[in-house]
């Protein structure tokens, strides 16, 4: 199946080229747009094989479109339709990215081609992207790095912690990978002081510049830490975070993915325009959670500001829940029936006072507790940050010698706390099956004092009939008072059970008695 996304401005074009595409088995419609904003949002967020762009399509030239779409997504192939397809225009959108020009308005046979051959190059390019580095590198391999973005629900979830501990980890254990930390926390980053790193340069430099970006310049901005780790830091003045809005994100990671193997990013816990074109550009979003209420209510609120803003749906956002202890209030499971998002099976242990000593000293690699750090690498694992099946070493001790694994060292590891939400559940139905039971005691005693009234107008016992009425293990809870033309039936409310017990006083139905002439 060959996707396609249709930009004109022209709505006969639009509507010829799909209806003529239509007829075409194997090719599938999958957005039309009038506008170039609107193509290059719909291409960021469909990524579809082939492209149709209109030569009038507005308001910025259609060959910068093509241009700047084909370093978003390079797999994806672009065919400029219009209506003189001189040599000169042909050379003019070659230059610019495209993969072809279409004649319009075109001749059925001649768009089957085209389409066909875009489509199958579009495929082969995925191929070609998605295929291991040699060596046993990344998916993704050179010129097409893996984006992983981690966000927080909330502030204090440990976003930082784990995007700057992940990323040092793949650094460690594949040595010979271009890994790329970016900290888009821009008002409040602390990558620089988790690390302990002094810089000049940030990400709003490149973003300044980012209207003639060039590798050199990203190059220059990046702070190589002593690990190996490039590090693309938030501005330090927080004057300067203006510069950095999504187009110019757009053109930053475009150079950095063909810098890097990896590009990890925090995200921060505040939704942003910078954090809006993170979450649109990365192949994987990572929302981190705690167990507790207020982290569950941003989760539930970021991914809603999300969709409507159209970057990212909620079934393509990985949650991840960090401090899990057998003694939290709220089970993974819990927070699986609260969200579509699919949680990742690795939750990371509670073990702030272990991470603690690290974190203070700015060293995270001094952090010896192989708990952590498998469980790091299965996440990675999960979001295809790391090669499937690869295990890491258990870092070695200061004196050399391998940590021996201790009994109940995961201890902390994330579990399905069923047990824990059994006595809340029980409460549940106890509650309901008691007002059920209020419910028809309040139908029975009508049932009575009908009864009880109706005998009363024909001179019969209304007790006697109130009592034919009512199962035989209520009678003891049903008294009848008679007064003047009414009847009143009380009747006590069981505890449980009928039969068992009752609660004190009752409930009262008055019926009024027709006299029979």
């Amino acid at each position: 199946m060959i996707t396609v996304v249709i930009g004109a401005a022209d709505q006969s074009v639009a509507y010829e080229l799909q209806a003529a595409l239509a007829e075409m088995d194997g090719i599938e419609v999958q957005f039309v747009v009038d506008s170039t904003p609107e193509l290059a949002a719909a291409v960021l967020r469909l990524d579809p094989d082939v492209v149709l762009v209109h030569d009038q399509l507005g308001p910025e030239p259609a060959l910068q479109t093509v241009r700047d779409l084909s370093l978003r997504r390079p797999a994806c192939a672009q065919l400029l339709v219009t209506g003189s397809a001189d040599t000169n225009q042909f050379s003019m959108a070659m230059d610019a990215g495209a993969r072809g020009v279409v004649a319009f308005p075109p001749a059925y046979e001649d768009l089957r081609v085209r389409i066909a051959a875009a489509g199958e190059w579009a495929h082969q390019m995925r191929r070609i992207l998605a295929a291991p580095a040699e060596g046993g590198g990344m998916p993704g391999g050179p010129g097409r790095a893996r984006v992983i973005s981690f966000t927080g629900s909330k502030g204090g979830v440990g976003t930082t912690t784990v995007a700057t501990h992940l990323a040092l980890d793949v650094l460690r254990n594949l040595p010979g990978h271009r890994v790329c930390l970016v900290d888009l926390d821009l008002e409040k980053g602390d990558v620089s002081g988790i690390l302990e790193v002094r810089h000049r340069t940030s990400v709003a430099d490149v973003a300044k510049v980012s209207q003639d970006l060039s590798a050199q310049a990203v190059g220059d901005a990046v702070v190589l830490h002593e690990s190996g780790l490039g590090l693309l830091l938030a501005p330090v003045d927080v004057r300067d975070i203006e510069a950095v809005d999504p187009q110019s994100l757009r053109e930053v990671f475009a150079v950095l993915r063909h810098q890097y193997d990896l590009i990890v990013v925090d995200a921060g816990s505040h939704v942003t325009p910078a954090q809006a074109a993170a979450v649109e550009l990365a192949d994987e979003v990572v929302m981190l959670v705690t167990p507790d209420v207020l982290a569950l209510r941003g989760l539930r609120r970021t991914i809603t500001q999300w969709e409507n803003l159209g970057v990212r749906k909620e079934s393509d956002v990985h949650v991840l829940v960090n401090r899990v202890s057998r003694q939290s209030s709220v089970s993974i499971e819990t927070i699986r029936q609260l969200t579509r998002a699919p949680i990742l099976s690795a939750g990371l242990p509670a073990m702030f006072r272990r991470l603690e000593p690290v974190i203070n000293s700015r060293a995270p690699l001094e952090l010896r507790d192989d708990v952590w750090w498998r469980a790091l690498r299965v996440v990675g694992q999960e979001v295809q940050v790391v090669p499937g099946g690869g295990t890491a070493e258990t870092p070695p001790r200061r004196d050399g010698r391998r940590r021996s694994r201790r009994r109940g060292e995961d201890a902390g590891q994330a579990t399905l706390e069923v047990v824990g939400i059994l006595p809340a559940l029980l409460v549940v139905l106890v509650v309901l099956w008691q007002l059920a039971l209020v419910g028809m005691t309040a139908i029975w005693s009508g049932h009575a004092a009908s009864a009880a009234a109706r005998a009363v107008s024909v001179g019969q016992d209304p007790t006697a009939a109130a009592l034919g009425e009512m199962p035989g293990s209520m009678a003891g809870d049903l008294s009848v008072h008679t007064s003047g033309d009414a009847v009143t039936v009380s009747l006590r409310v069981p505890v449980a059970a009928p039969g068992l017990a009752s609660f004190p006083g009752g409930i009262e139905t008055t019926r009024t008695v027709v006299m029979e002439p």
